[in-house]
């Protein structure tokens, strides 16, 4: 198809320069291009501009009003020599002969009454298990339900009836149509970004990107470090407050006769316990040894690594470099730039995670205090055959080692990984292609030297973590310094990673523990620990693959012993722990302390609280009660801060507990 008329053709390229979205801006160039070659040649000489100032924006809509009019006109034979004609028909919206794609419908199922933990794929297999074929599944970690997209009516309703009655985690489906159009689509994405700007507006505060992007990833920046310290402590005493006065209502609705006299106690900031001074950050600024950078586009429509300025879910697609970001390290800036500039030259374009087209994706650097550098590049494989990603990666190869050789950067280790998914983020579930030195890196902390694996949790401010591990060292000194048995505790590590922890405070404490149980549920954080342990000489640690509450068997070793006694220790993700692990700890009568460490006080005060409820038939064992809290600043500049509550329970309340192995039977039977 090929258009006559010189001045309307140049009349829609004069349109398509005031587009104010690029989104906008590159599908209708993509589109244009394809009617006719005209575009093609000329196409490449507009730059797109972000005309903020413009008050007509054009919509979605009107790139398609667009392309119908040139059809419509071009089937009538009747050509248009004005470039105002081409407004004209853009702001009176011609009537279209083609398919209207605002309108196209999608056609999808919503499956309701599914686990939140159920992720894509589960629910890809359990459709195919139904004879559903395949089906592209839209879901959120977060959501109780899911989308099945589909492509014909026809087969909506067919897959609708396949699932009928059908259950799923001993749970039935609840499955109806929830089509959507592109219109819609549109209007929700707008309506969160309207918001967005309008929250900005309000404000009264005009900042320019760099700044709101400083307030979005350091929001504590602009405070002095003593004040940042203030109100993170002012942070902590509210949960615990909240923890306490909960505890009580707890405690007078329980008929049971346990001893409550713990929350009667006056300390400092009216809590019933001591909550000592907040322990700072030995550094201040650079201190992440792991970034995750996303792939996408600046406020220019140029190709840019860094952070994402605003959330997605705001409709805030756009993406700033982390040049000003004060938390980011020197190297992995260095390293930003230098991907910056491999993909500006590629002709790859970046994955867009509206229209999920695009193939950059994500860039992931590990800086280590000792030296060593992991870069993990993440790519869409959309369109883009077997051999264009072998040459691909040999092209990142090339340009990487020769990056790190005139930076005198030590690469340890580069790893490519094609992910399809929809998720933003590593997929850690997901293979890693290494075609650079070793799949891990090496970190050394208080005279130990640890593995660590892509998928491997590490704390992100190794100095200050020192410190962290140094507080729950001494806390367990005190602690067998005040028994008056000679008989060392050993340590139960929770959630234990690559083992971090349990290995720091063995060598650390020496005769002080007699040993150390790592439970962990990622396959290779174990083997990492494993090696850790061998690697710092560490002789009796045991280390166990699964989740805690499926592991009771590790606990019931010491129960052999009444004189044994166990000190569990839990570094849980933000969320905390499951109420069958609170449980797990309740119920093990070796365990007379526990040391929680938090790093969102906010999230874990339900934590707290099944720890210390009234026992009952939902929360067996005797009943922990906190003894002191501390907390230890890992994130300057940032909200988060590590928080340590040592609890305790006395031994003599344990004797007549159930075993743990009885408790074991019961949650199997269930």
């Amino acid at each position: 198809m090929k258009f006559s008329g010189f001045s309307f053709r140049q009349g829609i390229l004069d349109i398509l320069r005031d587009f104010h979205n690029i989104r906008i801006y590159r599908n209708t160039k993509r589109s244009l291009s394809s009617i006719d070659p005209y575009f093609t040649n000329k196409i490449g000489q507009i730059r797109f501009c972000n005309s903020i100032k413009r008050q007509e924006r054009f919509s979605f809509a009107s790139s398609i009003r667009i392309l119908s009019s040139l059809k419509t006109m071009e089937n009538v034979a009747k050509p248009v020599e004005d470039a105002a004609i081409a407004t004209e028909c853009v702001a009176e919206g011609v009537k279209m002969e083609t398919t209207n794609h605002e309108g196209q419908t999608q056609y999808r199922l919503r499956i309701k009454n599914i686990p939140k933990f159920a992720s894509i794929k589960m629910m890809r297999d359990l459709l195919a298990n139904n004879e559903c074929g395949q089906v592209k599944i839209q879901k959120s970690p977060k959501w109780d339900y899911c989308f099945a997209i589909l492509k014909t009516e026809e087969q909506q309703l067919d897959v609708m009836n396949k699932l009928k009655g059908i259950e799923f985690k001993n749970k039935k489906l609840s499955v109806h149509i929830d089509n959507v159009t592109e219109r819609d689509r549109q209007a929700l994405f707008d309506r969160r970004k309207n918001k967005k700007e309008q929250k900005i507006e309000q404000s009264g505060v005009q900042k320019s990107p760099e700044e709101m992007l400083a307030d979005q990833v350091t929001p504590l920046h602009t405070y002095e470090y003593q004040a940042q310290l203030e109100l993170k402590q002012n942070g902590i005493i509210k949960s615990l407050r909240t923890f306490c006065d909960k505890m009580k209502e707890s405690y007078n609705d329980n008929k049971s006769n346990y001893n409550s006299s713990w929350l009667k106690e006056e300390c400092d900031f009216n809590l019933p316990f001591d909550l000592k001074p907040m322990i700072h950050s030995p550094i201040l600024e650079g201190y992440r040894n792991k970034c995750e950078f996303t792939v996408g586009l600046n406020l220019k429509g140029e190709k840019t690594v860094g952070f994402l300025l605003g959330a997605y879910k705001d409709g805030l697609n756009t993406v700033l470099g982390p040049h000003d970001s004060i938390h980011v390290s020197d190297v992995a800036k260095k390293i930003v730039e230098a991907m910056q500039s491999y993909i500006e030259q590629s002709s790859y374009d970046v994955y867009d995670r509206r229209t999920k087209q695009g193939n950059w994706r994500l860039l992931t650097v590990r800086s280590q205090k000792c030296g060593d550098i992991m870069i993990i590049v993440q790519m869409h494989p959309q369109g883009l055959s077997k051999e264009q990603i072998i040459q691909e990666k040999a092209n990142l190869l090339e340009y990487f080692k020769s990056f790190a050789h005139e930076k005198n950067f030590n690469l340890t280790s580069l790893l490519v990984q094609m992910y399809d998914g929809l998720s933003n983020g590593i997929s850690y579930k997901d293979p890693f292609d290494c075609i650079h030195g070793t799949p891990f890196v090496y970190e050394e902390m208080m005279d130990c030297r640890f593995r660590i694996s892509p998928a491997a949790f590490f704390q992100t401010n190794t100095l200050a973590a020192e410190l962290l591990y140094q507080k729950c060292g001494d806390i367990i000194k005190e602690l067998y310094e005040s028994k008056d048995t000679s008989e060392s505790p050993t340590l139960i590590d929770m959630c234990c990673g690559t083992g971090t922890i349990g290995i720091v405070l063995s060598k650390n404490l020496g005769a002080t523990i007699k040993g150390v149980v790592g439970i962990e549920l990622c396959e290779e954080a174990i083997e990492d620990a494993k090696i850790n342990a061998s690697l710092n000489g560490i002789n009796n640690a045991k280390y166990i693959l699964g989740p805690v509450e499926k592991n009771l068997s590790a606990l019931n070793e010491f129960n052999h012993s009444t004189s044994g006694t166990a000190i569990a220790i839990v570094d849980p993700p933000r969320a905390g722990i499951h109420k069958n692990v609170v449980n797990a700890l309740r119920t093990c009568q070796a365990i007379e302390h526990l040391i929680y460490i938090s790093c969102d006080h906010n999230a874990v005060v339900q934590n707290f609280m099944n720890i210390c409820r009234p026992t009952s038939n939902a929360f067996p064992g005797i009943p922990f009660k906190p003894v002191k809290a501390i907390g230890v600043d890992l994130f300057p500049h940032a909200k988060h801060v590590e928080l340590i509550i040592e609890f305790h329970r006395n031994r003599s309340e344990l004797t007549n507990l159930p075993s743990t192995s009885s408790i074991l039977q019961n949650n199997e039977t269930e």
